[in-house]
């Protein structure tokens, strides 16, 4: 397993290398991808030259981009991709959290089966850009707070499994499946399909913070033969007092 941390400056990729991560999880928006290459440059070369890599990337949709309904774009849209997908895989990335509810929120007034149809075509044309890339896209649940479609990690997965999209897989996040009070089981159901995780600890604070059922996700992490990557994502109080004693404890569950 390779641990990380999201994290959105150099500052803190700083703390977290320092505490032992293997690798830094930065929002979309590291890597400026509405600019042209020259105003980018600095960015890119600060984030390039960080101790770990920004193996992961999240937010990865503004909502002045949606997915779905009378604004979408899917010509912006690739132009977007293709830009932000080239300086991620520049950094190091290897796989891309497609979250961004306020991209994906389907209108009140569409009928919800159309919108899957255009959610599903605008997800496989940034799978295809993600691939040119040399990236994997990772369809992230968020709970019903956050947005009204993919709350569940089993609603994505069987999203998929209808609109047969073989370049997308899946992310696991503790938070939202601790929110919607979902089984961790679907976590092991979910198998091969997942290629990222994401763990918080209660109230979405460090991961060694109690609140939820984190060693029975482990547990159900292990069953899905997972071993790839996986990030805190969550609130810290103070990183750099906190940053090493929450690693120590995710690596605590390596073994069960």
């Amino acid at each position: 397993m390779r641990y990380g941390c999201c994290v959105s400056t150099r500052e803190q990729i700083d703390v977290i290398a320092q505490a032992g991560f293997d690798f830094c999880e930065l929002p979309a928006t590291a890597v400026q991808p509405f600019d042209d290459d020259a105003t980018a440059l600095p960015a890119m070369r600060e984030f390039g030259a960080a101790p770990v890599r920004a193996e992961a990337f999240n937010v990865l949709i503004p909502p002045q981009l949606p997915l779905v309904g009378l604004k979408r774009d899917l010509r912006a849209l690739r132009a977007y991709a293709e830009r932000a997908f080239s300086r991620m895989a520049q950094l190091g990335a290897a796989v891309v959290v497609l979250g961004s509810g306020g991209a994906r929120r389907i209108p009140e007034d569409m009928p919800r089966q159309a919108a899957l149809a255009e959610l599903a075509d605008s997800i496989a044309l940034i799978a295809d850009e993600a691939d040119r890339a040399g990236l994997q896209i990772a369809l992230e649940h968020l709970n019903r707070n956050e947005c009204n479609v993919f709350n569940t990690l089993a609603e994505s997965q069987a999203f998929l499994d209808e609109y047969a999209l073989p370049g997308v897989r899946l992310l696991a996040d503790l938070f939202h499946l601790a929110v919607e009070q979902e089984p961790v089981a679907h976590v092991a159901a979910a198998g091969p399909l997942l290629a990222h995780v994401h763990v918080a600890g209660g109230g979405r604070r460090a991961p060694n913070v109690p609140g939820y059922d984190y060693a029975g996700f482990m547990n159900a992490l292990r069953e899905a033969g997972y071993n790839a990557r996986i990030s805190a994502e969550c609130a810290w109080e103070d990183l750099p007092t906190q940053a090493a004693g929450a690693l120590t404890f995710m690596k605590s569950f390596e073994s069960g």
